[in-house]
């Protein structure tokens, strides 16, 4: 009787909290996309407005056009790819052999405490030695320092995801295609490749958001718009007398806006991803 008297309360106060708690959320990105359409003249008024009396796309045509964020932008994009291609690259040439092939358990830990390990440190703990690592190679401010840096840094997650993802694949399939002639190159391109999209996709899909809102590594190893990134530009416009409330609101909504149309677009193959590789996965 208590139990089926708390689930009709729930029924009652669930969707109230829920929307309550989701409005809460959801309230800072509708003020920062406000903040970023209203005027300047607008934005300074005694009494601020829940929405914009005047939209204008002035602030975004300032921040990609004006001070040169489109440059930032493609960098972002640039380095975000180049590190997702390299990390799955990786993350499957090191995943492949303990999952798919008869090795031992105790290689097979030592590889994925090894892989653990890479992200016991916080990234302030470590970027002086790197920073003097990319100083003696020659690439800093080199859009394929960052490239590097993340690749180090998202390999972890990239293996154990890919790990629990391709453990879940039943050995029995590769070895069918054996026996039908296949290769290992041409099972693993035509038969584990095809299962395995989803946890591909998915590791893709957040790697790009972990790269593309990392903010340390690129403000300490780039100096010019040459290599710099998204954010860094963002806290350019905090300078030494004003906040450009506009222009930063918009550069917010337009770095909001990459990751976040990305994880849209491919939900599906995110949740299947996330589901099927890491929650079931042993």
């Amino acid at each position: 009787m208590p139990r089926r008297r708390s689930g009709r309360l729930w029924r009652v106060v669930g969707p109230p909290v829920l929307g309550a708690v989701g409005l809460a959320y959801a309230f800072p990105l509708y003020w920062l996309l406000v903040t970023a359409l209203k005027g300047e003249g607008e934005l300074y008024q005694a009494t601020p407005s829940l929405y914009p009396l005047q939209p204008t796309l002035a602030a975004f045509s300032s921040v990609l056009v004006t001070r040169g964020f489109l440059g930032l932008l493609r960098n972002s994009i640039v380095v975000c790819g180049a590190t997702v291609l390299l990390v799955l690259a990786i993350g499957f040439a090191v995943t492949y052999p303990i999952t798919r092939l008869k090795v031992s358990r105790r290689l097979r830990v030592g590889v994925l405490n090894w892989a653990l390990s890479l992200r016991f440190l916080p990234p302030v703990a470590v970027v002086v030695p790197y920073f003097a690592i990319v100083r003696g190679l020659g690439l800093y401010d080199r859009r394929l320092a960052l490239v590097l840096i993340y690749t180090v840094l998202n390999l972890p997650f990239s293996i154990w995801m890919l790990k629990g993802f391709l453990a879940e694949i039943p050995l029995e399939i590769e070895e069918a295609a054996f026996v039908d002639g296949a290769s290992r190159w041409v099972a693993f391109r035509r038969v584990l490749l095809p299962l395995a999209a989803p946890g591909i996709l998915a590791s893709g899909v957040i790697i790009f958001a972990f790269a593309w809102s990392e903010f340390l590594f690129a403000l300490i190893l780039t100096a010019s718009p040459r290599a710099q990134t998204f954010p860094v530009g963002v806290q350019g416009l905090v300078t030494q007398f004003e906040i450009i409330w506009n222009d930063m609101a918009a550069a917010g909504a337009i770095a909001l806006a990459v990751p976040l149309g990305l994880m849209v677009v491919a939900r599906r193959y995110v949740l299947a991803g996330l589901t099927f590789g890491v929650i079931r996965g042993q």
